[in-house]
């Protein structure tokens, strides 16, 4: 089992399309988890953040394989991953993540 974690610097002018993205991926569970269970994803998490009145988003992933998953979300043709991935990308200031360094990761 592998583990990723990292942060997402959000443009100024994120909210609109944030609260479209949170709607959509809360309205689409049962595609959201066949997607997670084709890129055998276990738990996927995002959270807001504000850093020094920047506004970030956290994600979380444990997987099988953190690169077999995701090579399997880029080359999907599903539509809520596709949704997914252009919404991050519309919301996101550049391209730049800061990954952070698992240090511990705990399930029962």
């Amino acid at each position: 089992m592998e583990v990723a974690a990292g942060l997402i610097k959000l443009q100024t002018s994120h909210q609109e399309t944030l609260a479209e993205w949170q709607q959509r991926m809360n309205e689409s569970v049962e595609q959201v988890t066949a997607s997670l269970k084709n890129e055998q994803v276990m738990v996927e998490s995002w959270f807001k953040l504000e850093i020094e009145s920047n506004s970030y988003l956290l994600w979380y992933m444990r997987a099988e394989s953190l690169e077999k998953a995701v090579q399997a979300f880029q080359a999907s043709t599903a539509e809520i991953d596709i949704f997914h991935m252009q919404s991050i990308v519309k919301m996101a200031e550049g391209s730049e993540q800061i990954f952070a360094q698992p240090l511990l990761d705990f399930s029962a």
